[in-house]
């Protein structure tokens, strides 16, 4: 298994990643849009040449409050044949360690309250939960 930064040749097997853990997802033609040098990076773990895992972060590059600058997690998925193999763990490690050589000072993600297996991953791995409430306005 490889852990890696996305690779455009690696799109269609990250959309049917996505696809599966998330029920769907937007067209291909909104994957191909994906820009490796963009403000977010996209880390897969590989079997061979299909993708198996992802985590997404999103860098914060703010200094306004201590815990800044910070990176946003999110999309993190492992493919159901795979799941209990430590991928997820590894990815999270990846982007631990990037964090850690770019200055990072924290790393934030939001969960569902009803996904209590991924809630158990994160608090396993260093993770706690924040007294905070999400709010989402979808626009048309």
């Amino acid at each position: 298994m490889e852990i890696e930064i996305l690779k455009k040749s690696d799109i269609e097997s990250y959309k049917a990643l996505i696809d599966e853990c998330f029920d769907g997802s937007n067209n291909i033609s909104e994957y191909e849009k994906y820009n490796p040098k963009a403000n977010y990076k996209i880390v897969v773990a590989k079997d061979g040449e299909k993708v198996i895992g992802s985590i997404t972060f999103y860098k914060l590059d703010l200094f306004t409050f201590s815990f800044q600058p910070v990176l946003e997690i999110f999309n993190v998925a492992v493919l159901k044949d795979y799941r209990g193999q430590k991928i997820a763990k590894k990815l999270f490690e990846f982007v631990f360690d990037y964090a850690k050589k770019n200055g990072y000072k924290s790393i934030n993600l939001t969960c569902l309250d009803t996904a209590i297996p991924a809630h158990k991953l994160y608090e396993s791995i260093g993770f706690t939960r924040a007294s905070s409430v999400k709010y989402n306005l979808y626009l048309k």
